[in-house]
């Protein structure tokens, strides 16, 4: 029988956060799901460290190129699930968050992420995660999701998915032609996402780096921007 979900996780380089995403996946209490990981460009011991774990449940792919946007086309590609969920290497999600999915991603829902917590206790990173979770919760801004972002195999395919020329603003990209079908949601669980980026870059160049790529996205070409690796 076909799993109700696929989990979609593209995976550059990720061995060291691999590992505890694919255990919070494990410990679901509905487990009706696949996982499908695209490990590409690694350099890494991120495909050693997925192959040790491959099942029938878990399928690794691998491509020579390290591109996210592409990366998850391919894992939809692969995809038997009814329910795409893309999941970001380095993020966790709680016991019951694909139930919690499967539960409340109604008919009328074409895109959905869930709350997000940081992976550490600073007082920032907790605000700026509060502030996040407020702008999806009330619609404010759709787009800056969790690490997670939930929607239909059929709805995907029918808007061809992501826009493998982009590797900034992907998701938002997606979200926009997403709701050309239908609602927005910001479900009740919670995924707990690394913060490597806000404390490698800190605050003010992260908010800098994407208000730039804002005004790129809306009055010139976002194609040719890339997002600094941080590992």
């Amino acid at each position: 029988m076909a799993p109700t979900i696929s989990v979609i996780i593209p995976a550059h380089n990720e061995e060291q956060y691999i590992r505890q995403t694919l255990h919070a996946l494990k410990l679901q209490t509905f487990q009706n799901f696949e996982t499908i990981i695209v490990a590409n460009g690694c350099t890494d011991k991120t495909e050693e460290v997925i192959s040790q774990r491959v099942n029938e449940h878990l399928q690794l792919l691998k491509m020579s190129k390290a591109s996210v946007s592409r990366a998850r086309n391919y894992g939809a590609s692969k995809a038997n699930g009814r329910l795409l969920v893309f999941l970001d290497a380095d993020t966790l999600l709680e016991p019951e968050s694909l139930q919690v999915i499967n539960s409340q991603f109604k008919d009328e829902h074409a895109v959905a992420t869930t709350k997000v917590k940081a992976d550490c206790v600073e007082a920032k990173f907790r605000l700026l995660m509060a502030v996040k979770n407020l702008a999806n919760q009330t619609s404010l801004y759709r787009g800056w999701i969790s690490g997670v972002l939930i929607c239909r195999k059929k709805d995907f395919d029918a808007v061809n998915g992501y826009d493998h020329q982009r590797e900034v603003r992907e998701q938002r990209n997606l979200i926009l032609k997403l709701l050309k079908i239908g609602g927005y949601a910001h479900l009740d669980t919670y995924a707990t996402t690394s913060m490597r980026r806000f404390q490698r870059w800190g605050l003010a160049r992260t908010a800098g780096f994407w208000l730039k790529q804002l005004a790129v996205d809306h009055f010139g070409d976002i194609s040719s921007s890339k997002y600094e690796k941080v590992r």
